[in-house]
């Protein structure tokens, strides 16, 4: 049975860590793009009841959407908090995969030269064909 190889293993799982840093990343990225369109949403709909209502109606109306924008400001914000936290989160991840990967090269690099040493051993202590010269 051939023995695990324990740098395989660690490879798998800053694999497995990688792609759950991406799905990370992309879940926060789609968090930050829904709180932005809806904090524009709501300046676009303050903007536009500017001048629409009648002035007690509007005065009535303006604490609580500038409370709802102020709301969706921070909401926006903490999610591009949490987008700037994956973002470094995947970039971690990637940057330990490819030191594995790295790794795993220079190790078959290392195995390979070995091996062209031993085969070259090998053939330096053949013995070497005698020649004799030719009749005359």
């Amino acid at each position: 049975m051939p023995r695990p190889d324990a740098l395989r293993a660690i490879r798998l799982l800053r694999r497995v860590e990688l792609d759950a840093a991406r799905r990370q990343l992309a879940g926060a990225r789609a968090a930050e793009a829904t709180a932005a369109e809806g904090e524009a949403a709501l300046q676009a709909a303050l903007l536009a009841e500017t001048g629409q209502k009648a002035p007690e109606a509007f005065a009535n109306w303006l604490p609580a959407a500038k409370t709802s924008l102020a709301q969706a400001g921070a909401l926006r914000a903490m999610a591009a908090d949490r987008l700037d936290r994956a973002r470094e989160a995947a970039a971690r991840a990637s940057l330990a995969e490819r030191a594995i990967v790295e790794e795993a090269a220079r190790r078959r690099a290392a195995d390979r030269a070995a091996r062209l040493a031993r085969d070259q051993a090998a053939m330096d202590d053949l013995p070497l064909p005698s020649v004799r010269p030719p009749l005359a």
